[in-house]
């Protein structure tokens, strides 16, 4: 052995102990051992049916030195009946390839196909030989890798499996090893070795050794009737080469196996994911609360940054408990993303400025997730801004996006724009609505709640509760029904502020109904299967839901209210709606919290006691409901409405019975149509006449 020689100072230099889920192992280790092999050995203790997928990675890097030669001891994942009948067609000299070679993983993706090319030709150039190992009890879990060095032997040997999950996805730990290093080196390259030799020969007596016979081979090569030549072999090589190191160095987002989005019951998803890459990569997908919002978004960005080896992807979310749901949907698309819940825009603007100068050195996709507030500030803008690849931006619940902070000063240098909302048009704010379409793009998609009930959603009984103002209550209705029909014929600007704050303070009346909580008690009082329900309450004033909270109490719920404070602390958070899922806790209370975004499928019965005028809080809130949920094997839910009537026949209450009847139009034209609506379909007649009588 010549101690000066480069290939051993540089394999001196290698460390002894990897963990491939940290680092390139193909760059930094089995590249610089390779180069200077002239052959190696492998004993795979665990070999899939997607052998040919999993022996891409070590033809790639292996056969790239012209003289390498290898040989692979593989053991397949086969069942008890599937071991016997391959010995059996073994042993009556049978082809042995349908039992380790999927017809289905061959055909369908050309990597694997580059793959068996590689095979074929190594194979009839008598340069890789692979041998099957079938243990008679017990499994072979070995893994061991030997490199025959004109100066000494090698060995990377631990948990590191001949797969790409086993050498480059997992958390495993690889050990290198040199014959030459230590007495102690010598003993473990060798006794690999020995044991390679013995299961190669076929000469233990725990297990049996199968080689590929003749017929295995032909069947091989009938795949392709070409002859694959040198030059052929050098191109498919490449590809797997170029391939390999593109998925081993480049976190990229990628559309995952398991999702379906064009078909079933989210087809859907893949007319959205059509209609905005058609719109040039902008647009707004009008999409309801349980249809698929997220992930029909995410597919969007990962075909729309699929040729981009560097890009940075923004998510603006309203409010930061959303941050964490979107978190844990991007990890599902292979990137792990910038969770900046707790994070200053200061600290955001110094991620992303480091962000930007990484991308020079490492080339992968970075994905932010923000708030909405974040995305206004001017810093932030200017910082990505400076970006010079591609960027895109989703808008979720993009109507909030609507106020002038935004659509006066929007990032218009960012390149895909995707705005995400069951309800994109702002109510009584066209003009916001306008330049909120013009920045992201008109909606290119619709998919309504209407399309998703009996689809992704649940359907659900709309059971009505009628409820009076009492007199407190109507007499303040009118005496702020006065104040407004003093000031609703001005133009003065400050005025029309003034009116739009006494309409809110009027509603806030209905929505806060004392009745409303009395006719709540009853009904929770004789709810037979209380769990998974959940009480909506108004958020213009905090008494309403103290007291739903003292009904519960008194009728011995088990119940947790969900309100700001308490998604504020993350650990509760996560413990609650596990509870809820559980059973265990039975009833949330909430306010405006649960309006955007949380997703907690097993809801099955809701009381809607915040009775709110905009469209939009009754789509997120039905939406809420309707979710579907394998888990309870929910097959509708029920919502109940408590609906305000006055105490008398005035023209000034004419408002309270119009919007009282519209949302109960609205959702008995959704509702499953039976005896549960009779009661809805009684009250809104009651409505009807009492608006024609005023």
């Amino acid at each position: 052995m010549n101690s000066d020689s480069k290939e051993q100072v540089l394999l001196d230099s290698l460390e002894p102990v990897y963990f491939p889920s940290e680092l390139n192992i193909v760059e930094k280790l089995f590249l610089p051992v390779a180069s200077f092999s002239t052959s190696f050995t492998c004993i795979s203790g665990y070999f899939s049916s997607t052998v040919l997928a999993e022996l891409a990675e070590p033809l790639a890097y292996l056969f790239q030195n012209p003289s390498s030669s290898g040989k692979f001891i593989v053991s397949p994942n086969l069942s008890v009946e599937d071991q016997t009948a391959l010995i059996n067609a073994y042993d009556n000299d049978d082809s042995i390839f349908e039992f380790l070679f999927d017809d289905e993983v061959i055909t369908k993706d050309h990597l694997v196909s580059s793959t068996l090319e590689v095979m074929k030709y190594l194979i009839s150039e008598r340069r890789l030989d692979i041998r099957i190992v079938l243990m008679k009890k017990g499994m072979l879990h070995a893994k061991v890798w030997i490199f025959q060095m004109p100066f000494g032997d090698v060995a990377i040997h631990g948990s590191g499996n001949a797969t790409k999950s086993g050498l480059i996805s997992n958390f495993e730990q690889l050990v290198f090893t040199r014959e030459w290093e230590s007495d102690s080196g010598k003993k473990i390259v060798q006794s690999y070795a020995a044991r390679f030799e013995q299961f190669w020969d076929g000469i233990r007596n725990d297990s049996f050794t199968l080689k590929f016979n003749d017929k295995t081979i032909s069947d091989l090569y009938s795949r392709e009737q070409n002859v694959v030549s040198e030059e052929q072999f050098q191109k498919h090589l490449k590809q797997l080469v170029k391939k390999m190191e593109s998925e081993n160095t480049l976190e990229k987002l990628q559309v995952p196996d398991w999702l379906k989005y064009r078909d079933g019951d989210y087809l859907h998803q893949g007319e959205a994911v059509d209609a905005w890459l058609e719109n040039e990569m902008k647009g707004t997908l009008e999409i309801a609360t349980g249809g698929g919002k997220t992930l029909t978004s995410l597919v969007c960005s990962s075909l729309a940054l699929e040729a981009e080896a560097n890009a940075i992807l923004i998510i603006a979310v309203p409010n930061k408990p959303l941050i964490k749901q979107w978190v844990e949907d991007v990890d599902k698309f292979g990137v792990n993303s910038i969770d900046t819940e707790g994070m200053g825009t200061k600290n955001i603007v110094r991620t992303i400025r480091r962000t930007i100068k990484e991308h020079q050195f490492i080339s992968k996709h970075s994905v932010f997730i923000i708030t909405h507030d974040c995305l206004k500030e001017e810093s932030f803008q200017d910082v990505l801004k400076k970006y010079p690849n591609k960027i895109m931006l989703i808008g979720d619940e993009a109507h909030n996006l609507g106020s002038k902070s935004f659509v006066n000063n929007p990032p218009n240098f960012i390149d895909y724009r995707l705005a995400l909302s069951a309800t994109p048009e702002r109510q009584y704010d066209p003009e916001g609505s306008e330049k909120l379409f013009n920045y992201f793009g008109p909606v290119v998609y619709q998919f309504t709640l209407e399309d998703a009930i009996g689809n992704c959603l649940v359907p659900f009984e709309y059971i009505a509760h009628k409820v009076f103002l009492t007199p407190e209550e109507a007499d303040d209705w009118l005496e702020i029904t006065h104040k407004i029909n003093k000031l609703l014929w001005s133009e003065d600007i400050e005025t029309k502020k003034l009116v739009e704050q006494l309409q809110i303070r009027r509603r806030a009346i209905s929505e806060d109904a004392q009745e409303k909580v009395d006719a709540f008690k009853r009904e929770v009082a004789k709810l037979v299967d209380r769990k998974h329900s959940l009480a909506f309450c108004t958020d213009k004033s905090p008494e309403q839901l103290d007291r739903v909270n003292e009904v519960l109490r008194e009728e011995h719920f088990i119940f947790h209210q969900v309100t700001g404070e308490e998604t504020g602390n993350k650990t509760l958070m996560k413990e609650v709606i596990n509870s809820y899922k559980l059973g265990s806790i039975e009833m949330l209370t909430s306010k405006r919290v649960l309006d955007e975004g949380f997703n907690i499928p097993p809801i099955k019965t809701a009381y809607f006691l915040a009775s709110s005028g905009t469209v939009r809080t009754w789509v997120q809130r039905l939406g809420r409901v309707l979710r579907k949920c394998s888990e309870t094997n929910k097959v509708k839910a029920v919502v109940h409405d408590f609906v305000v009537f006055p105490p008398e026949s005035l023209q000034e209450y004419k408002s309270l019975v119009s919007g009282e009847l519209k949302r109960m139009q609205w959702f008995m034209k959704l509702a499953i149509k039976n005896n549960s609506l009779n009661k809805a379909i009684d009250i809104s007649n009651e409505l009807v006449s009492l608006k024609e009588e005023i």
